[in-house]
């Protein structure tokens, strides 16, 4: 109990700041059953009509690169809240970045269609659950969520975000705090490798 309390107060120095004493352990809590976190989403009754970054929507439009046809589907925010926050005013057009919800059973198909064997199929699928492939964030199907779904994290789309507020949409989930701390640590694995091992320096003469 000693050892889990010292590693409570080295790893609170990475948590939000702007959460209580009791939030803050209610959230390390959570995390330390990762990948299995016993909550995901909040209910229904906590979700209000704020635009948050990892919150799941449905309403956002997508232009097929080939064929530039529009098609609206469910998407999960990826822009950070200020940004996309209607009260901070900026100079230009904002856009709103999102990624398609994809149904991890699509998914599967999708890989079955593409020639890989079963066994390759559940091993991707085994690293998918428990968080162990950097470009794909997994929604597992709780209280309040979706169907089990993942988030691909280099299929960015933008939609301007005038027309996404003004336009028929509706929330389908909003992340737990933990689960949004995973989706922060995954984003910032994804697109920002510090030990990327690349020498960015000019060659000596």
């Amino acid at each position: 109990m000693a050892m889990l309390e010292e590693l409570f107060e080295e790893i609170k120095l990475f948590l939000p700041k702007y959460l209580s004493t009791s939030q803050t352990k209610e959230l390390f809590d959570s995390l330390s059953a990762y990948p299995n976190l016993p909550k995901h989403y909040l209910p229904p009754f906590a979700l209000e009509d704020d635009v948050l970054q990892g919150d799941g929507w449905r309403g956002f439009v997508v232009i097929n690169f080939f064929t530039l046809k529009k098609k609206t589907i469910s998407g999960v925010i990826l822009s950070n809240s200020c940004d996309i926050d209607e009260q901070n005013r900026r100079a230009t057009p904002r856009n709103v970045l999102f990624a398609p919800l994809v149904s991890l059973m699509k998914y599967e198909e999708a890989m079955r269609a593409g020639g890989l064997t079963e066994a390759q199929i559940a091993d991707t699928l085994r690293e998918i659950r428990a968080q162990r492939v950097t470009n794909i964030y997994h929604l597992p199907k709780k209280q309040y969520g979706p169907e089990e779904s993942i988030i691909v994290l280099d299929d960015i789309h933008p939609h301007p975000l005038q027309h996404f507020l003004t336009n028929q949409r509706s929330l389908i989930f909003r992340l737990h705090e933990a689960a949004f701390y995973i989706l922060l640590i995954k984003l910032s694995i994804h697109f920002c490798r510090v030990q990327e091992g690349v020498k960015r320096f000019p060659r000596s003469a």
